[in-house]
């Protein structure tokens, strides 16, 4: 019999949500972690519209105060925190440790990196400043109890997992991972599902599920990508995250849909269903809370 994955959702997805209402509405569906989005929250504005990357509702402030109390929160739920992600600055040690301290914090959960872009950065020096830059918070992270987790991300210089692997490959699994985001390899660095889990092997922290759609633009410029939800993509989701489950992956699944197709709270649901029915596995039951998730 086949090992069962664990059901997450990133909240940098649900920009509506308050965090409380986030957590509330996964225990209600029968999620069973989350990964959350760790941001300074002081220019939030409630008078614009919520917004994943500049007005996101779902964030937790990078502080100690912010981060046990939505751990106190997740708890009393049921719920585990799997993952932090923040934006890390390549070479910023002290935040750096202040995030570690922080992962530690919420349960010793990992803690999402990026690694740098090549925009304005040859790979050479990109790559070697990322592996300066581990050399230098490892160390503090093994002490800790905290993975750290490289991103599969676009332009970025782990923008696939064999990339991700040029560096990941030089460290521990348990001190360095990598986080497989299916959806961003719509984008860059698709390759072969099977082929990247035996790449990646023990190095594979948890993974991330999202869709992209393209349409044309001006002639002679390609096709443009924008967020789809995920059973409206380009990437065959149901053949992937099948290929996945038949590996044995007993991991995170991490629903991260960035589209606007349909509201937050809706999302949720629908997507929990599609990824299981991808997955072959059973319903979970809902909850019967006293209270329901709202955007409060």
């Amino acid at each position: 019999m086949l090992p069962i994955p664990r059901l997450g959702a990133s909240s940098a997805s649900l920009p509506s949500l308050t965090p409380e209402a986030l957590a509330d509405e996964l225990a209600r569906l029968g999620y069973q972690g989350v990964e959350w989005r760790v941001a300074d929250v002081g220019q939030l504005d409630p008078t614009q519209p919520w917004d994943a990357r500049c007005n996101n509702r779902c964030t937790v402030a990078p502080n100690a105060t912010a981060i046990a109390r939505i751990q106190r929160h997740c708890q009393a739920l049921g719920l585990t925190i799997f993952g932090l992600s923040p934006y890390l600055a390549v070479g910023d040690i002290e935040q750096a440790q202040r995030l570690i301290d922080l992962a530690a914090l919420a349960g010793q959960c990992r803690l999402r990196l990026w690694a740098p872009s090549y925009e304005n950065e040859r790979y050479a020096p990109a790559y070697a400043r990322m592996r300066r830059f581990l050399e230098q918070i490892l160390p503090y992270a093994q002490d800790q109890g905290v993975q750290l987790a490289l991103e599969v991300h676009q332009r970025t210089i782990c923008s696939s997992p064999s990339l991700a692997m040029r560096i990941a490959e030089h460290y521990p699994a348990q001190a360095l991972g990598i986080i497989y985001d299916i959806g961003n390899l719509a984008i860059e660095g698709r390759e072969d599902v099977q082929l990247s889990l035996d790449l990646m092997g023990a190095h594979l922290a948890h993974v991330q599920v999202k869709n992209v759609a393209y349409r044309p633009q001006a002639a002679g410029e390609g096709w443009g990508w924008h967020w789809s939800a995920p059973d409206q993509g380009v990437l065959p989701l149901r053949s992937m995250l099948g290929t996945l489950r038949q590996s044995g992956y007993a991991g995170w699944v991490s629903i991260e849909d960035f589209s606007s197709d349909y509201p937050d709270l809706h999302k949720l649901a629908r997507n929990r269903d599609l990824v299981r029915d991808y997955m072959g596995l059973a319903a979970a039951p809902e909850l019967n809370h006293h209270h329901e998730a709202i955007a409060r």
